[in-house]
Parts: C-alpha cells; sequence; structure tokens
C-alpha cells in the first residue's frame, strides 16, 4: 500500500510477472525449435504443435531470445536466436522483403519482422560478433529498402500495416540516418491519425481505409489496433520526439480502452477481423505491454490495462505455451505457436523500455454508463451492476461473414463469472488459411455467437447475416433495453422472399438479462434461438417458447471458449423468451 492505502504493484512485481512469462515462453519456443542439419528448409525453425508446420513469421522470436541471452547469460538462448536468425533466410526474397510463409507470398509482414531484427540489434547486438553483426544488419536494410517503396500511402495492405512501417520507417531512420526513412515515417504516421472516428476509435482494418458503410460505419478491428496498430503510433511519437503525435497516440489508446473488460480481456466481438479473436487479444499481432507500460509512466490506469492483460496471458498458457483463448487446453486443443512468438516481442520490449512501481486503477469498462453507442461500430454497450453486454448491427466487412450483425449479442459479460457470451464470427470458416488454426480436439466446435436460425423454401437463413438491422435503446429506472428489428438473410445477406422479419429485445438488470424475441407466424415452425452460453455459473432459464434438447457442450476456437449450446423454439405466436442470471 502507498501512503494514501492505495494497492500499490510494486517494479519487482512487475518485472516478475512479465519476465517469468517471456522466460517460460521462450523455454518452450527452444524446446519445439528443430534440429535438422543439412536441411535449412527446417533447421532451426520452430515447430507448432497444433499446425504442424513452421510459420514463416517465427525468425521474428530472435529479440526475444537475445533479450533473454542478455538478461540470463544463458548460452541456449543466442544459440537459439542464431540458428533461428539462420533459418529466416528461407523466408527472404531477392528483393529484401520477408513473406508470411512458404505458401503466401504476402510480403507486408516484412514490416512486423524489420521492427523484430532492429530491437534485438538496437538493445542486444553487443551479444553478436562483428561480421555476424553486419549480415544481421545487412538484412535489416534489405527489408527496409523494400518497406520504403511498397508500404506507402496508397500500397495495397490494411492500416495497421501503414502504421507499423511509420514504426520501422522511424527506428530505421534513427539507425541507418536514413533522411528518406524519417520522411516515410512522417507520411504513413500523418495519414494513418487522419483515420478516427466520432468515438475516437482507428479505422482502416477494410478496404478501403476511409470505407463508410450505408450505416456510416467504418472498418475497425479492435484486436488488431490495440495489438499492432495503436502501439506502432506510439513508438513511433516517441522516436521521433514528436509531442503533438504522442499526445494523439494517448488520446486513441485512451478511447480504446473502453473496450478492455476488467478480466484483462479485449472485446472485438464485433471487430472486422472477429475471427482472429482470442479474447485476450488478435492471432497475429504483436501485444499491447510495451505501449501501455510506456503509457503508464505518466498515466497508471494503462499501466493497470497492460498488467491486467499479462495476467490474463498467464491464465491462457498451458505448457509454456500462449493458447489462443481460455479453454482451449480443457478442450484438449494444442496451441498454435504463433501467438508465443508474436506476443513474446512485446513482452521483451516492455522490460527493456523499463517497469515501475504504480498504484492500481479502476478500467474505464469498471465505471460504465448505463448505455454508450459506438457509431462507428453501430454498437450499443449497455451496463448494470455487475453486468456488461454489447448488441450489434454493424455493417463494414472485411471478409463476409466474418463478424456478426443483425442485432446479435455478441458480448455478455459478468463480475463473478467473466464471459457469459462472446461471439466470434458470424461463419465458421478459414479465412486466414494460413493464419487461423483448425480445431483437432475430441469436442465437437462450433460457433459461439447467439442467433435466430430458420429453414425458408428449403434454405438456410439467420438473423446474424442481416447488416440492414436497426437498433433502438433506452434506459428506465431498473432496465436498460435495446431493441433490434432485423431479417433473416442467407450468407451472401440476401433477405428471405418470403417474411423472415425478427425482433430481438434485450433487458439488462442488476439481476441479469432477459432476451426476448419474435419471428413472423409463417416461419416460426422450422425457426430455432440458439444460445452458447460460456459460464457454468449462468443459470438459463426459458421463460417462452421451449428448449429443442438439453444444452450440448461445443468448442468455440474463436474466442477460444467451451460453451453450453442452447437451443430454444419459438411457441405458436412465434415467441420465445429466456432469462441469464447468476
Amino acid at each position: 500500500m502507498d501512503e494514501k492505502g492505495d494497492a500499490v504493484i510494486r517494479k519487482s512485481e512487475a518485472e516478475s510477472i512479465v519476465s517469468g512469462l517471456l522466460c517460460e515462453w521462450c523455454d518452450a519456443l527452444v524446446a519445439l525449435q528443430i534440429d535438422a542439419p543439412g536441411e535449412p528448409e527446417t533447421d532451426g525453425g520452430i515447430r507448432c504443435p497444433a499446425c504442424g508446420r513452421v510459420h514463416g513469421r517465427c525468425h521474428e522470436a530472435v529479440y526475444p531470445l537475445l533479450h533473454l541471452a542478455d538478461a540470463t547469460g544463458e548460452a541456449k538462448y543466442l544459440t537459439a536466436a542464431r540458428r533461428l536468425f539462420a533459418w529466416g533466410e528461407n523466408m527472404r526474397r531477392p528483393d529484401g522483403s520477408m513473406i508470411n510463409d512458404t505458401d503466401s507470398p504476402w510480403q507486408g509482414v516484412t514490416v512486423f519482422a524489420a521492427v523484430a531484427l532492429h530491437d534485438a540489434l538496437n538493445y542486444h547486438g553487443g551479444l553478436l560478433g562483428p561480421d555476424e553483426r553486419a549480415a544481421w544488419e545487412a538484412r535489416l536494410l534489405g527489408m527496409g529498402e523494400w518497406l520504403l517503396v511498397n508500404i506507402r500511402v496508397g500500397s495495397p495492405a490494411y492500416l495497421n500495416y501503414y502504421a507499423a512501417n511509420a514504426c520501422a520507417m522511424a527506428l530505421l531512420g534513427n539507425y541507418f540516418d536514413r533522411g528518406d526513412f524519417l520522411h516515410a515515417a512522417r507520411e504513413l504516421a500523418a495519414y494513418c491519425f487522419e483515420h478516427v472516428g466520432e468515438n475516437g476509435l482507428l479505422f482502416g482494418e477494410g478496404k478501403p481505409h476511409d470505407l463508410k458503410t450505408p450505416k456510416g460505419c467504418r472498418a475497425v478491428d479492435i484486436g488488431y489496433n490495440v495489438e499492432e496498430s495503436l502501439p506502432s503510433l506510439c513508438r513511433y511519437a516517441e522516436t521521433m520526439n514528436d509531442a503533438e503525435a504522442a499526445e494523439k497516440s494517448r488520446a486513441l489508446y485512451r478511447a480504446h480502452l473502453a473496450l478492455m473488460l476488467p478480466d484483462g480481456a479485449w472485446d472485438n466481438s464485433m471487430g472486422t477481423r472477429a475471427f482472429k479473436w482470442t479474447y485476450w487479444g488478435s492471432r497475429t499481432s504483436d501485444g499491447a505491454q510495451d505501449a501501455l507500460f510506456r503509457l503508464g509512466k505518466t498515466d497508471p490506469v494503462f499501466a493497470e490495462a497492460a498488467l491486467r492483460n499479462a495476467e490474463l496471458y498467464r491464465k491462457c498458457t498451458h505448457g509454456g505455451l500462449l493458447h489462443g483463448g481460455p479453454d482451449y487446453a480443457r478442450a484438449g486443443e494444442p496451441p498454435c505457436v504463433h501467438h508465443t512468438f508474436c506476443h513474446a516481442k512485446t513482452l521483451a520490449a516492455a522490460l527493456n523500455e523499463g517497469l515501475y512501481d504504480f498504484a492500481r486503477q479502476a478500467l474505464p469498462s469498471e465505471a460504465q454508463t448505463p448505455i454508450r453507442y459506438f457509431s462507428e461500430l453501430d454498437t450499443v454497450r449497455i451496463a448494470r451492476g455487475d453486468w456488461i453486454a454489447d448488441i450489434t448491427a454493424y455493417d463494414a466487412a472485411a471478409k463476409r461473414g466474418a463478424h456478426v450483425s443483425g442485432g446479435t449479442m455478441s458480448l455478455l459479460w459478468n463480475r463473478r463469472c467473466g464471459a457469459v457470451v462472446a461471439a466470434g464470427p458470424a461463419e465458421d470458416l478459414l479465412f486466414e488459411p494460413n493464419n487461423q488454426q483448425r480445431a483437432q480436439g475430441n469436442i465437437s466446435s462450433g460457433l459461439s455467437c447467439p442467433r435466430i436460425e430458420a429453414e425458408i423454401d428449403g434454405k438456410q437463413y439467420a438473423q446474424r447475416f442481416d447488416p440492414g438491422a436497426v437498433l433502438r435503446y433506452e434506459e428506465r429506472k431498473d432496465v436498460t433495453v435495446v431493441r433490434a428489428d432485423a431479417h433473416l438473410c442467407d450468407r451472401e445477406n440476401v433477405r428471405a422472399s418470403s417474411d423472415g422479419g425478427c425482433k430481438l429485445t434485450y433487458l439488462l438488470g442488476e439481476d441479469g438479462l432477459l432476451i426476448e424475441g419474435a419471428v413472423a407466424l409463417q416461419i416460426a415452425q422450422g425457426a430455432r434461438y440458439i444460445l452458447p452460453v460460456v459460464s457454468d455459473r449462468v443459470r438459463v432459464s426459458v421463460l417462452r417458447g421451449e428448449s429443442a434438447r438439453p444444452p450440448e457442450e461445443i468448442f468455440c476456437l474463436t474466442p477460444g471458449f467451451l460453451c453450453r449450446e442452447y437451443v430454444i423454439l419459438p411457441d405458436a405466436d412465434g415467441r420465445f423468451a429466456v432469462k441469464l442470471t447468476v
């Protein structure tokens, strides 16, 4: 406790949490490193337990491995980093770029490789011999030359690549004393700061970056924003000593903190790439600890956010590897190593920057207003007592079916239980086959999104596919109400030709959430409401309609929860009602 009686996290405690996790992760990476002398295609790469392959970006782990080599003096980390750098030659193209995977020619990932290699050299290059360091710097400069030309304003990449390259060009510009790199950094950062919505959310995770939907929504992905774009912009500002950019970055991160849940999770239940949501962040992004701890030096709420998110990493780490969600281990799903080698970088960066004492803080989500509307996302957040809920009719899609719409409750969270409902994508598809995991466990996989479905004229339709749904909301004395008017649509977002209208009403009180629904009488007999519930501490009471069967256990890869799936049939009037209480 400090002199005011507030709880304080000491520097040693924060370092213990972060460094302990980093050591555990890197030890697991070293154990997975392939020893195959004479086979350069695999020797030194890191085998993925889930995907049975070597992911092309694993060479980025040279940075956290060199950090531990410096911090511990253990030779195994230096050896592993050298072998991993050598393996990375498999991913390097003659033009200096790096590709995503042997079967994925996407070169934009060069930007992440460049930042990792820069940091390895800048902080720990003294561990390398002169000739070795020169070889590493030559690869880094080649990447910089490629980035200078290929990730500029107008390049075919989502905004997170622009933000990351603003950071990379700033770092490499200083490292190599290149004015052209620094000019490109300023140009890219200025472009990114032009893409901020009404609620302070960064947009551009879709094409075009300035996409504006019929509802006025923007292309926003919370996972990529908080784990890739915003950390990059914060570091750009610090590297360039740009006070204006630093203030803009801080304001952006503060706005996004509204979407960090009290347990340290990032709510990406409605993002354009919700199919890569991992509850703690996103599948192939780098993480937020470095940026949040940097910002926390002057405002401890950011340090609090960094700590809670790191504690969630700890809960999702098993066998030394960060799993893709809270229940992967319970479901028997192996971890994809991509999560670990990406997020190890940000832990190393936080430790290199230096941690400190700070007073514990409440997060913004712990003092929510009863109703908040995010116009960029056409999403309503409601909060009462221990409960937080999101209802979305978001109509901006990076990929069709990548996130839910139609007035779906994409999140329900309770202080005592944690996540109760956590909707991933609208469809269980491999939108990015190289960057998503396939189910391998013994438990049936399924979708975690609540939805109304019906068979109409021999074809399946669902309310979650309707981008035209209309939300209305109001606050009453004892309950907060959100109403959604939607239509059942096919996966192409085309409405059913017959009457496929439906309604959903959400009534949130301190005692729980009541969901009322109605479908047109013509389709009532073939309709059903599917409700996947995460927590086994929540009581589900069907008040109208009837359960089609006892709830079945399913595993939802995104965002990584075991769920009890309830199927509720409407009554003869096409109505149903269900209440969730603790």
